[in-house]
């Protein structure tokens, strides 16, 4: 299939060939009709690819300041590394479709053909969330249907307009200007409205607006309010100007409220909003998209189409050109006529290729074992494709994926010799399958390779859950298998020479992470879905402390700080049989200028520290016997290619080690600050052994 994307090194859009979609997820399959494009919004990000490399720092001055904090943590060749990684991704657009539903939804009662609204990109065929699929009432043409998006973002700015309203001052007369006040009229507010544009205003006149022709807003809004002010005003104008929020506080009434739900600048200042007490929100984009009910993006747009159904709000004259999707020139060329609102692209939906599988066997590799990937994402794309792809034994052969678009940028950047998005046609072509998706997904996909009778490499965690682990505990040693988890610090090089130099003695290990603080959002702080980040990934020290330690039992530990419910992160000390001991800071409020990881071993006669696996010290002048620097992504990959190439199947204390290592980590993401857990006896009683086994 066809989709629309970017290259955001140089502005330029093309039409890429992608396999559809699978249709084994949970999620809806959809062959588009129409797809809508924003003059506004979209060309702002075709323009940010088509500046220079100054124009984009310009138009990003905080990312600046991210690209030198990493150059200080990481080193220039790494943040250089991973600009590149980032630019070199197209960007798929867009954000507004009209669709007929492909494959039948029972669970969701969606039967073949329903005509829906998503929040697909521009492409012949999407793969969408049930809660940004919306049926489209039977009444409703497509192309106001395509609207769906922005009328939605109108809704929820109008949601926000104070009880008792009546006279809203409206900035802004773009797209979403022009339809939030053809609703707001629609439910009978008053509106006034401005924009610098005169040919705006005067459309706007035409739905009912009183216009203000003029740069004098005060003036106007308080003759026709007779001194009062607007009861709210509502900003849907784009500009990185804070002028235009803050002179709204004087035409504005007292205890009156401003929302913007344009992009517009925010150095607000307090004198003006103190003196009327006024209330500033800026509302959120088409609402929440993760349910569908009281304040959702569904609902927004629900509403609306019942507003568009009803003929009470009309949007049709806002189409200023449709498009072919196969003249990719042109979708982003707007003449400069400032009442050209938007396009709408056209999509023969009864000739799309709905190939899932694209194949281009290369033989140069044909003795090699053939890896099977699932998850394109950003770590397997930066760092362990390439990894995969250095080895002597292995290559990778397939990549699976819900979606083509991630699966078709893999392929063109490492040579894949298939990349498919049906299960069936991925696991015959393949001898292994590493898995790098989210965490919530290992059990299962954990599951179908041993059903396959595949090795599987799954890259961290194993499982997350007690109970998961209980089960694929029982399957893994019933299946005469290979078996590996991504902890590949555990195989680094600096780890196996510290092994050597620990000796089997006591010892002291301190490890500080600087794991960094994420954005709420972020899937990893989703404890509920992906099962935590101390589970996902604290738990690459747990194993490492646990390998360096291995000549000894971990009898109990210490939880002394947590923060499990803002960045989801621990101080944890372990206490070893041996008196050994292992403290690990996991931390997410230090600078990102700190190093990531610096790890401090005192054995009895010598103190030795690694500095982000880059460099290390052991207080000597010359160390002639320095490890090789590295994380041990090589020799992790490397140690479970040549055991699938001499069969060396997992035995069962390496199957209970790393059983034994997950459980850790799962219990870490229930403790709380002071808590102590006996930890080898809750091992001991709580996951259940089994009476299988596997030849050693």
């Amino acid at each position: 299939m066809k989709v629309l994307a970017q290259d955001l090194k140089t502005g330029k859009t093309d039409i890429l060939e992608v396999p559809s979609p699978g249709t084994t997820s949970d999620k809806i399959r959809v062959l588009n009709i129409y797809s809508h494009i924003s003059t506004g919004s979209e060309s702002s990000i075709v323009n940010f690819g088509k500046a220079g490399w100054i124009n984009k720092a310009r138009q990003q001055p905080a990312r600046v300041m991210d690209v030198i904090n990493k150059v200080k943590s990481s080193g220039l060749s790494d943040t250089y590394r991973a600009i590149k990684n980032k630019l070199d991704i197209p960007m798929q657009m867009g954000y507004a479709a009209v669709g007929t539903v492909s494959h039948a939804k029972k669970i969701y009662n969606l039967p073949k053909g329903t005509r829906v609204f998503t929040n697909s990109f521009h492409q012949e065929e999407a793969l969408v969330d049930y809660n940004m699929c919306v049926k489209i009432p039977e009444d409703l043409d497509s192309k106001s249907a395509s609207f769906g998006a922005i009328g939605g973002i109108a809704m929820q700015s109008i949601k926000c307009v104070p009880k008792e309203s009546k006279i809203i001052a409206l900035i802004g007369l773009g797209l979403l200007g022009q339809v939030t006040l053809r609703i707001l009229n629609a439910l009978g507010y008053q509106c006034i409205v401005y924009d610098i544009d005169l040919q705006k205003v005067e459309l706007a006149e035409k739905y009912g607006a009183i216009g203000i022709r003029k740069n004098n807003i005060t003036e106007e809004v308080l003759n026709y309010t007779k001194g009062k002010g607007s009861d709210c005003t509502i900003i849907a104008a784009a500009s990185l100007s804070s002028n235009i929020v803050n002179e709204a506080t004087n035409y504005t009434k007292r205890k009156g409220k401003i929302v913007s739900s344009g992009l517009v600048g925010l150095n607000l200042i307090r004198e003006k909003f103190f003196k009327k007490q006024i209330e500033f929100v800026v509302s959120n984009s088409s609402g929440d998209k993760n349910h569908r009910g009281k304040g959702s993006s569904y609902e927004n747009i629900s509403h609306f189409f019942e507003l568009l159904s009803s003929k009470k709000v009309q949007v049709l004259d806002l189409i200023s050109e449709e498009i072919s999707l196969n003249d990719s020139n042109n979708i982003y060329s707007f003449p400069k006529n400032s009442t050209f609102f938007s396009k709408l692209i056209n999509y023969d939906s009864t000739n799309v290729n709905v190939n899932q599988t694209f194949s281009d066997p290369d033989n140069k590799n044909k003795y090699k074992i053939k890896a099977g990937l699932i998850g394109a994402g950003n770590f397997a794309m930066s760092t362990f494709i390439p990894t995969i792809n250095k080895s002597k034994e292995g290559y990778l052969s397939a990549a699976l994926g819900r979606e083509g678009f991630p699966l078709y940028v893999a392929k063109k950047r490492f040579s894949i010799d298939m990349i498919t998005t049906s299960e069936l046609d991925f696991y015959k072509s393949i001898n292994a399958v590493i898995i790098t998706t989210p965490h919530e997904t290992h059990f299962n996909l954990l599951n179908k390779a041993i059903e396959f009778s595949l090795p599987a490499w799954i890259e961290k965690p194993l499982v997350i859950s007690i109970e998961e682990l209980i089960d694929i505990k029982k399957k893994m040693l019933s299946n005469k298998l290979i078996y590996a988890i991504g902890y590949n610090r555990s195989l680094a090089p600096w780890t196996n020479f510290m092994k050597n130099k620990i000796n089997s003695r006591k010892i002291n290990i301190s490890m500080t992470i600087n794991a960094g603080k994420l954005p709420l959002e972020h899937w990893l702080l989703n404890e509920e879905a992906c099962g935590g980040r101390i589970i996902g990934e604290f738990c690459h020290f747990t194993d490492l402390a646990l390998t360096l330690l291995g000549h000894t039992d971990l009898i109990n530990i210490e939880c002394i700080s947590r923060d499990r419910y803002y960045q989801d992160t621990g101080h944890y000390v372990f206490h070893f049989q041996d008196g050994s001991t292992a403290d690990i800071n996991y931390r997410h409020d230090l600078p990102s200028s700190v190093p990531k990881e610096k790890i401090i071993i005192k054995t009895p006669d010598s103190k030795h520290i690694n500095n982000n696996w880059r460099s290390f010290s052991s207080g000597k002048a010359f160390n002639f016997s320095a490890p090789k620097k590295g994380k041990g992504h090589n020799e992790a990959i490397n140690t479970f290619f040549n055991r699938i190439k001499n069969n060396k199947y997992s035995t069962i204390k390496e199957i209970d080690d790393m059983c034994f290592s997950t459980y850790v980590s799962i219990k870490l993401q229930q403790m709380s600050k002071g808590d102590t857990l006996d930890i080898f006896d809750y091992y001991r009683n709580e996951i259940l052994s089994t009476s299988s086994k596997l030849n050693d």
